[in-house]
């Protein structure tokens, strides 16, 4: 189960993700990022805090998010390890 909840700020537009990036959840977040036009127009933030597990495919979605100048933030130390190996490989290019 993925619960994405999306908040318009003023300077940005943030997805808290809650539970798994796993299988069609990952294509949940795919739809819900690139439909909304508001990303243009503001910095896109992506909350990983409460998220739980994240598959091969949740972290392609957060490489590419990533690689298009959306910010990832974690706390855990599963997701502060899966942004650390993101911002690595983009550091790589």
């Amino acid at each position: 189960m993925l619960r994405i909840t999306v908040l318009e700020e003023t300077s940005e537009i943030r997805f808290v993700i809650e539970g798994k990036l796993v299988g069609p959840w990952v294509g949940e977040l795919r739809k819900c990022w690139e439909t909304n036009e508001i990303i243009q127009e503001r910095r896109a933030v992506v909350d990983l805090a409460g998220v739980t597990h994240v598959d091969l495919h949740g972290k392609a979605l957060l490489t590419e998010m990533h690689l298009q100048g959306t910010q990832l933030r974690a706390s855990g130390v599963m997701t502060r390890a899966i942004v650390e190996g993101i911002q690595r490989v983009d550091s790589c290019f």
